[in-house]
């Protein structure tokens, strides 16, 4: 038996242990069930059972996801503290093959004011770009104003919201779709120096709100330098800028993003983009509005219309993702999914206290398409509405409705204890 057998038999182990130890249990069981009409069939039927296992300061969580094509994973979890150390296990198990598919251990701790983080992770030879393993040691302090960040590589790359390069790692189910996401991605076998992460933030001068350096080189030397200026006064009230200026061996990007500030607290987004003379990138011609958003609430209700100016290059997302205005390249390279075919979207939420505990939610989002021969434009309404039984069972349906019929009928029911 392999030293990795050893590690993952010797977990599982102890996750069945806290199973019959625990002081607290709980957990929730989710059931949906689809139906589309043209032509008919079931596009959904899905189960998630999660239980959690509590023993002083641990937690053990076991996940089973069923979909169509059946038992498809098995997540375990360990998160807790031990002493001055934060732990995260998480393990991913093909249900049919049994065969471990993913493992990740975090475990982070503060001395002196500095946060320590060491990730590591594995991948097995049974997912597209497996077998891999790695670490990754993540350094983080502030002095004065100034914070500082070094993520030092061993195999590994750890996700780094400040920076669209490091997006950790997404597991896919190749019949389903069905994906995993995690922080940490694993990327060659056996571990040694591969990449070194530095950023420094927080200090501006003048006119320049805050100034970001990121350094990357890795074990075959420089890779990039990134320079991001964040809220630049161009000295009109409502319009400030950021630049993204990057520098590798041989290229250079330079990406400048304006913000307009309408006023604080506005319930109106102003989606927009500086327009360059494409001869010279650096100079500024003009910014292009290629969207507007508005939400504003009073009492339990709130109301949303998003619209697209410019809808060959940008789409309002699903709901999954958001509902907002993003271009369609970064939904592309995100896996974020969205609306081609619809310029504008009209929402309605409604959210209260249910009679018998538990709390109500009602949405209805109408979207309106360009040149659809019907009136106003209309081109589908999405009803979805989350209904409490009692403090611990909701039913929760979906219709939709488009210019054919009814097209779409979600089911389902969530239970916790």
């Amino acid at each position: 038996m392999t030293n990795k057998t050893l590690v993952v038999v010797a977990v599982v182990l102890s996750i069945v242990s806290f199973t019959l130890v625990a002081s607290r249990l709980s957990g929730i069981w989710e059931a949906n069930l689809a139906i589309d009409s043209n032509p008919f069939s079931f596009t959904e039927l899905s189960s998630t059972f999660t239980v959690n296992y509590t023993l002083g300061g641990f937690t053990a969580t076991s996940n089973s996801e069923f979909l169509l094509a059946g038992f498809i994973w098995q997540e375990f979890g360990v998160t807790g503290t031990l002493g001055a150390f934060t732990i995260q296990e998480d393990l991913l198990f093909g249900a049919f093959t049994a065969e471990l598919i993913y493992d990740q251990v975090i475990v982070t701790t503060s001395v002196a004011g500095i946060n320590f983080g060491l990730y590591w992770a594995q991948l097995s030879d049974a997912v597209l770009d497996g077998p891999a393993d790695g670490s990754v040691l993540r350094m983080a302090g502030s002095i004065g104003d100034i914070d500082i960040g070094s993520y030092f590589e061993l195999g590994a790359q750890v996700e780094d919201t400040d920076d669209d390069t490091f997006n950790g790692i997404t597991i896919y189910h190749a019949a389903t779709g069905a994906h995993k996401h995690y922080v940490t991605n694993p990327l060659i076998v056996g571990q040694g120096f591969t990449g070194e992460k530095l950023s420094v933030s927080g200090w501006g001068f003048g006119c320049v709100e805050d100034i970001a350096t990121t350094l990357y080189i890795t074990c075959h030397g420089f890779d990039y330098v990134k320079f991001a200026l964040i809220g630049i006064e161009t000295g009109i009230e409502w319009l400030n800028f950021d630049v993204d200026l990057m520098f590798q061996l041989q290229t250079k990007t330079l990406v400048l993003t304006p913000t307009i500030n309408v006023r604080e607290n506005t319930c109106i987004d102003v989606y927009a983009q500086v327009l360059t003379d494409p001869a010279a990138i650096t100079s500024v011609t003009g910014i292009g509005v290629y969207g507007l958003g508005f939400t504003t609430s009073f009492g339990n209700v709130t109301v949303k219309d998003l619209t697209v100016f410019g809808t060959s290059c940008y789409a309002i997302t699903t709901e999954e993702y958001g509902s907002v205005i993003e271009e369609r390249a970064d939904a592309l390279k995100y896996g974020h999914d969205f609306y081609p075919d619809y310029w504008e979207m009209f929402s309605i939420e409604v959210t209260g206290d249910g009679c018998c505990g538990g709390s109500y939610a009602f949405l209805v989002n109408t979207y309106f398409q360009a040149n659809s021969g019907s009136l106003f434009d209309w081109g589908m309404t999405d009803i979805a509405a989350t209904v409490p039984i009692n403090s611990v069972l909701f039913l929760i349906t979906e219709v939709e409705i488009d210019t054919i019929g009814m097209n779409h009928v979600g089911l389902g029911m969530s239970a916790s204890w």
